[in-house]
């Protein structure tokens, strides 16, 4: 998209105060934008559903506003601000607060300290706990969607997966798996209905990739995935690392009675400074 026009010029809803600087991303069902508040002269990213669909989906894209318009009422220091939200000539839009320190991966290839990633990991277990307790999954948490804002702050961003899966699926009567198979929890991954404790399962992926540089299982398909996150066993930490394990033997249990049953159990965890075995908090 060109740099420096209007929503209404890039043949978008035309959004009172928004100038388009550029395009982040998209795809058939929505665009990311990086646009210029000029009301409050600020960077923000836009997010535009490409069209609220037919009456067939309207609870369905109902409810995706709704988990927006929840989120925006969270004022939580690590889940993204949501500015505005609303519907403009049958898009529907979301205004969210730009964070421009980039994304988890970047410090995740830098090498990250153990300590410094248990800290990230508690981070991001909060900022989950906080939507759970709303009654929103993420479903797609990774090192992508946890980004840092200008002042160093780790924000969660992007838990409108789950919805616009569903929105896309109940628009075009597919039902395909949405996600990224190397974070996804077993249950996830074979269609089960997911709660809290698949993010859990997602976190403890992510936390084992800040700690070793590594994903903790690899294939070379998305379902040859599936199948290692559901059979093959939970990888050991160096010795080094070894504090850490029995966090991520819970987190990585492939049955989800076996995790951490919420964020709250999952923060109540400590790792034993002495060397012995984990205990809790």
């Amino acid at each position: 998209t060109e740099t420096g026009v209007s929503l209404a010029e890039a043949g978008l809803p035309s959004l009172k105060g928004y100038q388009i600087e550029t395009q982040l991303s998209g795809n058939e069902v929505s665009a990311v934008y990086l646009c210029r508040d000029e009301s409050r002269d600020r960077q923000v990213v836009l997010k535009v559903l490409r069209q609220v669909p037919d009456s067939g989906s309207e609870v369905a894209f109902d409810r995706f506003l709704r988990e927006y318009q929840l989120i925006a009422s969270l004022d939580h220091p690590n889940i993204v601000g949501i500015y505005d939200l609303g519907v403009a000539a049958d898009h529907a839009y979301i205004a969210m607060e730009y964070c421009g320190s980039g994304s988890l991966i970047r410090r995740i290839l830098a090498g990250l300290n153990p300590e410094l990633a248990y800290r990230y990991m508690r981070r991001i277990a909060q900022a989950l706990g906080a939507l759970h307790r709303v009654g929103i999954m993420h479903r797609d948490l990774k090192p992508t969607n946890v980004m840092f804002s200008d002042d160093g702050n780790l924000v969660l961003i992007d838990f409108g997966l789950a919805r616009e899966a569903q929105l896309r699926s109940e628009i075009t009567g597919t039902g395909e798996i949405f996600g990224t198979p190397y974070y996804m929890s077993p249950e996830q991954g074979h269609g089960s209905e997911v709660d809290q404790r698949g993010d859990i399962y997602s976190l403890g992926v992510v936390f084992y990739e800040m700690l070793t540089g590594q994903k903790p299982f690899d294939a070379e398909t998305p379902m040859a995935m599936i199948i290692r996150h559901r059979h093959a066993p939970i990888p050991r930490l160096p010795e080094a690392l070894a504090e850490y394990q029995p966090a991520i033997d819970r987190m990585l249990a492939k049955n989800p009675d076996e995790r951490f049953q919420d964020a709250d159990e999952l923060l109540g965890w400590q790792p034993d400074r002495s060397g012995r075995t984990a205990v809790q908090a």
